[in-house]
């Protein structure tokens, strides 16, 4: 890889190099399956705010700059697209609409250092609700075993597993500025007719839950979305 791209350029045709990019964002592109550099590394350089090139030793050419700020920062747009097809989602069904459920949930995973990243919780009815989150692959059937183990003692009816599932999201640090971003996004997966499974934000990153076959047409729809039709590149 001679840089950081807007987006996997093997999924990708008109994906473009970046010049550079903040150290939060490359840590958000890193963790959502982007695998340009390691999280520690990236970690480490914001640290001591130390920057980071991104290139090739074979080419010569210059690369992409991890750094603190860049010159577009203040802008609204978006650096890149990112998937990651390596998850599951894990549904805990008809637990008791009361205080201190989900610290009991997640406490017994946290326990046994299995990693929870999207968390939904629905709105209590019949004074039952519940609650969806996804987890690692690898973790998918451990964290099943552990729930199921204390089903009693949580009071749910069951565990619902989908492992069919890809996790696509954009980041970027001009979006904190910019409401109409997620939008845009959730507008280019209509348009391609992606039904949305699960939603999470940040201020610099938004993250969609789709349908496993249809993770790299989402990258497609949404790359397009923003670095295409607005020219919306760094």
């Amino acid at each position: 890889m001679d840089g950081v791209y807007t987006a996997d350029p093997r999924l990708v045709e008109d994906a473009h190099k970046l010049d550079e990019i903040t150290y939060d964002e490359m840590l958000e592109l890193a963790s959502l399956g982007a695998q340009v550099l390691h999280n520690r590394s990236v970690e480490m350089a914001k640290r001591y705010n130390i920057n980071l090139e991104v290139l090739s030793s074979f080419s010569g050419q210059p690369g992409t700059i991890v750094k603190e700020v860049t010159k577009t920062m203040e802008k609204p747009y978006v650096s890149g697209v990112a998937k990651d097809k390596d998850i599951a989602r894990l549904a805990v069904v008809g637990l008791a609409d009361e205080p201190g459920i989900a610290f009991k949930i997640f406490s017994i995973l946290a326990r046994e250092r299995i990693n929870v990243d999207i968390i939904l919780q629905s709105i209590g009815r019949g004074g039952t609700k519940d609650i969806s989150f996804t987890v690692r692959h690898s973790d998918m059937d451990r964290a099943k075993e552990l729930l199921e183990e204390r089903q009693s003692a949580l009071g749910f009816d069951h565990v619902d597993v989908v492992d069919d599932i890809a996790k696509v999201s954009i980041v970027g640090a001009g979006m904190v500025n910019n409401p109409g971003v997620a939008s845009q996004m959730f507008e280019a997966l209509y348009n391609a007719g992606i039904n949305i499974n699960m939603i999470s934000t940040s201020e610099i990153k938004v993250s969609v839950l789709v349908n496993k076959e249809d993770a790299d047409r989402a990258v497609q729809a949404i790359h397009a979305r923003f670095f295409n039709q607005f020219g919306n590149a760094n």
